[in-house]
């Protein structure tokens, strides 16, 4: 697993990930951003919490810069319509409790009208417990084009998949 993965530094992100464990999920305390610096404006934490049920613990600066917004310790799914958040947040719950990995591609549109396509890798982090309870996304552009009128959207993925970090995967 990993050859799927279209960029480089999709593959270093989960390299690393899979470094802290064994392949298997690690525990939130040994995550450090400083050992993968390069990835790390591309990587946000998101934890279960706030009004949307799910918040963002951290935000890199490419992420805050392409939305043009500092985004950590706000709710997650406010840029998407019912039907996007109804299938990320179900995701969520699946990458948490089983626990296993998600990669996928999706299409956002910033606040400036770069439309990027971007490769997604998703991640869980345990407790103290051993139980997920946060995760981190490392996303990358594969692709942009620029055009459009300005505004804010969220796509549901183009391609998605599960991968087995030791728990299996979802049945879709």
């Amino acid at each position: 697993m990993g050859s799927e993965l279209q960029h480089e530094q999709s593959r270093e992100f989960l390299s690393y990930w899979r470094s802290l464990n064994d392949g298997h999920m690690p525990s939130y305390r040994v995550w450090d951003p400083i050992q993968i610096p390069r990835l790390t404006p591309w990587c946000s934490i998101i934890e279960r919490g706030g009004e949307t049920g799910y918040r963002h613990r951290f935000a890199g600066t490419a992420i805050c810069d392409f939305y043009n917004e500092e985004m950590t310790g706000k709710p997650i799914g406010y840029r998407m319509d019912e039907e996007a958040r109804a299938f990320y947040f179900a995701d969520i719950e699946k990458l948490l409790t089983r626990p296993c990995g998600r990669i996928f591609t999706v299409q956002a549109r910033s606040e400036t009208g770069r439309d990027c396509l971007f490769e997604t890798i998703s991640v869980p982090l345990a407790d103290d417990d051993g139980i997920g309870f946060r995760f981190v996304n490392h996303q990358v552009i594969i692709e942009e084009i620029t055009y459009g009128e300005a505004k804010s959207r969220f796509s549901l993925p183009d391609v998605a998949y599960w991968f087995d970090i030791g728990a299996g995967v979802p049945e879709d």
